[in-house]
């Protein structure tokens, strides 16, 4: 452990093998100890640990699991009397309610006190006061094979050979039960070796799912399948490692990119070895020099697994050179440079080796990163669309309770959500009708997807005919719509879902697509009492779209390439403000053509809370609701010539 008085490194210590050396007898170390030390002495450097003991600072310290949260906390408390801990595992119920915790330990600070608390899940489990007042994060690393030797070495004081990652990836409880000052290093390696294989046969007993199991979307249940095909293969021989597609799982937060690799490495029965960006830089002093060994860490790593799937989460966190400046594309171009050359070595390697990142921003990856071969796949992992496949991962995340019940209605409010945000729904669910000692309800699920309201009518109407006005004009040019919902999420009042014609528009559809975007706005002005604030996201998806038309995809008059990162000039921000105009006039013609059966369709909203779009369709008219063939918008003019109404 890092020493408060020098902050010295735990190698700088007198270690087992030293004072065996030097013909002593080592005291025995209790094994959860040592886990806890080495682990936490991983995630320390001298510049957290020095802010972590200071007056009145706050750390978080984010744990593995929740079996590490109490072994790390008083890890901290023999570290250091100075700081108070607090070692928090989940939400409690109070009056009534599942609140996040910790709150209470900040009263610490008042008396002049540095202030730790041991999290499995910070953002989940701490109440927002703790999480905003943090003055860093510090995430404990999970076990590596080498921290696992560090431990029995320090345990036995024996020399330690064989330790494996899966043995790494042992549950604590495991490892603490099997390594023992009562036995050699040899013996607790074999114990640890037992273990693994017992896990392997008993493989759905840690959590991760099999992918059979598991509610996919169609297209991610293809590429599972074809994938899961080809390591076989590799496997049994019969197809060289280099011809595997390294891939990049692309999606919005939540959902379940992490999951399906660790699942797809589970089903293939290949070690999976999970890394972030994040990681590189937080396990260890942040230094060009520490990233490059961090880097270079997690590739030998992969490749001392074989067979392994290699997964690197936060993959945008490696920025697009092409948008940095001079003095940032200085300090990152060696960092992306080794990241590039380390990719090709795991390539050349000629080892049963797969490399999946994940990213929620595809667009900002550095072209080198993806071209072909490198991570070349790109896989989009979408939010679930359909009614069959929300009431899927509700029956997954369900399991066994609640089986025989008919959820089929509560699958028209969950599309466009996430897995992630499903699983959480069910959580809740079940926390409150525990904490209330009764089974699950249906009444419980759907309060969880439909919360309360907080909203007054008026801003429950405002958000209503917002999301008509996108959705109306969607129909209306042609574009296909899901479902329209007032159903607030996170700061989002509303959803509307469309799908894109192509993603590769052309000029005009384009500015179909950005009319749409403007058509919240239109609806505000027409039916409602005027534009508001609500339509800032639709403002700057609307602004981006057009600027880059005129810059980078060459839709406008000049075909040169501006790079993203350079502010737009005065005859650009003059050319994007000229065609936000001509186009939100566009989008209130054709709310305005519809402006009765608008409101109808905003009436029913508010009752219903969601739509479907052959729903709203149905209610435009039996038809197919659009300009007939070959009819055109008034764009020049900003007039809408009604279709077949």
């Amino acid at each position: 452990m890092f020493s408060e008085e020098t902050n010295e490194d735990l190698d700088n210590e007198p270690t087992v093998e030293r004072l065996h050396n030097a013909g002593l007898k080592p005291p025995q170390q209790n094994a959860r100890e040592v886990l806890a030390e080495v682990a936490l002495n991983a995630a320390l450097d001298r510049r957290r640990l020095k802010l972590m003991l200071a007056d009145t600072r706050i750390t978080i310290l984010q744990v593995p699991s929740a079996d590490w949260v109490a072994p790390i906390g008083k890890a901290v408390k023999r570290l250091s009397a100075k700081p108070a801990v607090e070692e928090e595992t989940e939400r409690r119920r109070l009056a009534g309610a599942i609140t996040r915790v910790g709150a209470g330990g900040l009263d610490w600070l008042q008396e002049g006190r540095s202030l730790v608390y041991v999290c499995r899940d910070p953002t989940e489990i701490l109440d927002e006061a703790v999480l905003a007042a943090a003055d860093q994060t510090i995430v404990v690393p999970p076990l590596t094979s080498a921290l696992l030797s560090k431990v029995i070495r320090r345990v036995t004081g024996g020399v330690v050979r064989g330790v494996t990652e899966q043995m790494a990836r042992l549950d604590f409880s495991v490892i603490a039960a099997v390594v023992r000052p009562t036995l050699s290093a040899r013996e607790c390696v074999a114990c640890l070796q037992r273990a693994v294989d017992r896990s392997s046969v008993q493989r759905d007993t840690n959590g991760v799912p099999l992918l059979p199991t598991l509610p996919l979307t169609r297209p991610m249940r293809i590429w599972t399948d074809q994938m899961l095909a080809d390591l076989k293969e590799v496997e049994a021989g019969r197809m060289s490692p280099d011809q595997l597609v390294f891939a990049v799982l692309m999606g919005p937060p939540g959902t379940g990119k992490s999951l399906i690799a660790e699942a797809l490495a589970k089903t293939a029965d290949w070690s999976f070895v999970p890394s972030s960006v994040g990681t590189w830089f937080t396990s260890g002093d942040g230094a060009l020099g520490g990233v490059a060994r961090n880097v270079r860490s997690f590739v030998d790593q992969v490749l001392a697994s074989e067979p392994a799937i290699g997964f690197l989460d936060e993959l945008d966190a490696i920025p697009n050179r092409d948008a940095l400046d001079g003095k940032e594309r200085s300090w990152w171009t060696p960092v992306i440079t080794l990241f590039l050359t380390e990719i090709d070595r795991l390539r050349k390697s000629g080892k049963r080796i797969m490399l999946i990142g994940a990213t929620n921003h595809y667009e900002h990856l550095d072209p080198a990163l993806i071209r072909p071969g490198r991570m070349q796949q790109k896989v989009p992992v979408l939010p679930v669309e359909t009614e069959d496949e929300v009431i899927a991962v509700l029956r997954y995340y369900l399991g066994d309770e609640y089986a025989g019940a008919d959820i089929a209605r509560l699958g028209q409010f969950g599309r466009g959500a996430t897995p992630a945000a499903i699983e959480g729904w069910v959580k809740e669910a079940r926390a409150v009708a525990r904490a209330e000692h009764r089974s699950l309800t249906e009444a419980d699920l759907l309060a969880q997807i439909v919360p309360e309201d907080a909203r007054n009518a008026g801003d429950i109407r405002a958000a209503a005919i917002h999301e008509i006005g996108h959705a109306l004009v969607a129909l209306r040019l042609g574009l296909d719509v899901n479902g329209v919902s007032i159903v607030a999420q996170g700061t989002a009042g509303g959803l509307t879902m469309t799908r894109m014609r192509s993603l590769v528009p052309t000029w005009e559809e384009l500015t179909d697509m950005v009319t749409v975007a403007l058509a919240g706005r239109a609806a505000d002005i027409v039916l409602g009492k005027g534009a508001h604030a609500g339509a800032e996201n639709d403002l700057a998806i609307a602004t981006d779209m057009l600027r880059a038309a005129f810059e980078r995809q060459g839709l406008g008059k000049d075909l040169g390439y501006v790079p993203e990162s350079r502010a737009p000039t005065v005859d650009l921000r003059k050319a994007v403000e000229e065609q936000l105009q001509k186009l939100l006039q566009r989008a209130i013609s054709i709310v305005e053509a519809d402006r009765v059966l608008a409101l109808a369709l905003v009436d029913r909203l508010v009752v219903e809370k969601l739509l479907s779009g052959a729903e709203i369709l149905k209610a435009l008219g039996e038809t197919s609701g659009r300009l007939p063939k070959g009819q055109k918008m008034g764009q020049e003019e900003g007039k809408f010539w009604p279709g077949n109404l």
